[in-house]
């Protein structure tokens, strides 16, 4: 059983992040003065696959669009990688979702791409 959501975008490269880091004393770790949008980096789209069972999580990050083919794609990279190996030999996936954005239950395309995901992994 999984749970699997968009995480919140991010720019990428050398802007100010609200969150801690340690450094050594006298060596703060240097940023723009200005966070303006850096068009040759982008955003970052962080999707998060949690194994509520194992309590373990996966984060694909992405850098094109926030997408239902995305979102698939990220939880069959997650099974690749961890899902096979945890659960050799499982016989079902649940997967939960909170049901908006790239997910929601009434995107077509997030079914067909959990159905043709369901296909691949069997």
């Amino acid at each position: 059983m999984v749970s699997v959501d968009t995480k919140k975008k991010a720019w990428i490269g050398d802007v100010k992040n609200a969150g801690r880091a340690w450094h050594p004393q006298g060596q703060p770790e240097q940023v723009r003065r200005k966070d303006c949008v850096d068009k040759r980096l982008g955003k970052g789209i962080p999707y998060g696959v949690y194994d509520i069972t194992a309590n373990n999580g996966w984060v694909s990050v992405g850098i094109d669009h926030d997408t239902a083919r995305f979102a698939a794609e990220s939880l069959h990279r997650w099974w690749q990688q961890m899902g096979s190996r945890v659960y050799p030999k499982a016989k079902a996936l649940l997967v939960t979702a909170d049901a908006g954005g790239s997910n929601g239950y009434r995107i077509r395309l997030w079914k067909v791409a959990l159905q043709e995901l369901a296909d691949t992994i069997g």
